[in-house]
């Protein structure tokens, strides 16, 4: 059984919506951190419609900007990793640029902007260049450390590993597959382990969970 190719099969990826503008598709990736997609999306549209271009974002206050994105929570952390990317798109329009780079290049340069890890950057060449990486958000990790997929906790580490394993073609649709499934089933807490088809091959199942919860 192929536990990566099952999560695909009970999640097929319809593909999420993309902004047009490569700013405002970054904004919203970072609005999607911590929270879920419908709030994000209701962020990023309420800011759009009152921030419609980098300098409106950039002229705008953190504060302006963080009543514009509560619904995604965490909005004065955001808010000021969102001014400063407008800021750095006003100053060089180092984000659309990056949309006719090698996806290496790209992903090294907008991990120069403050606030823009690793995963965001992997996300943003991933869904607008088309990168055959595979993000490691915390669901993503989760899911692949209790599948024993994964005997790290680095995020390259982590990446390499399931690199391996998933075919370049693959692996947009099994990040936002392993998304749901840990999302909805191998949840942080009160996982469904019970109800997951692949509790019958799951290390973390067939061990800890299953001997603290009680389970036969």
């Amino acid at each position: 059984m192929d536990p990566l190719e099952v999560i695909r099969r009970m999640y097929p990826w319809q593909g999420p919506p993309v902004a047009r503008d490569p700013l405002f598709g970054l904004i919203g990736i970072v609005l999607s951190q911590h929270t879920n997609d419908k709030n994000a999306w209701t962020a990023e549209m309420n800011l759009e419609r009152l921030y419609g271009s980098a300098a409106d974002l950039a002229k705008a206050s953190v504060t302006d900007i963080a009543n514009a994105i509560r619904q995604a929570g965490m909005q004065h952390e955001k808010a000021v990793i969102i001014r400063e990317l407008a800021s750095r798109e006003l100053l060089d329009g180092l984000i659309s640029r990056s949309l006719s780079m090698p996806w290496e290049k790209a992903r090294d340069n907008l991990r120069t902007i403050k606030g823009v890890g690793t995963k965001t950057a992997d996300v943003f060449c991933m869904i607008y260049l088309n990168a055959p990486v595979l993000p490691i958000d915390v669901h993503v990790k989760r899911v692949s450390q209790r599948l024993g997929l994964t005997k790290s906790r680095n995020y390259d580490e982590i990446q390499a590993d399931l690199h391996k394993l998933v075919p370049e073609d693959k692996r947009k649709a099994t990040h936002l597959s392993m998304i749901r499934f840990g999302r909805e089933v191998c949840k942080a807490r009160e996982p469904r382990c019970r109800e997951c088809p692949l509790n019958s091959v799951c290390p973390w199942y067939l061990s800890t969970a299953k001997s603290q919860a009680g389970l036969p």
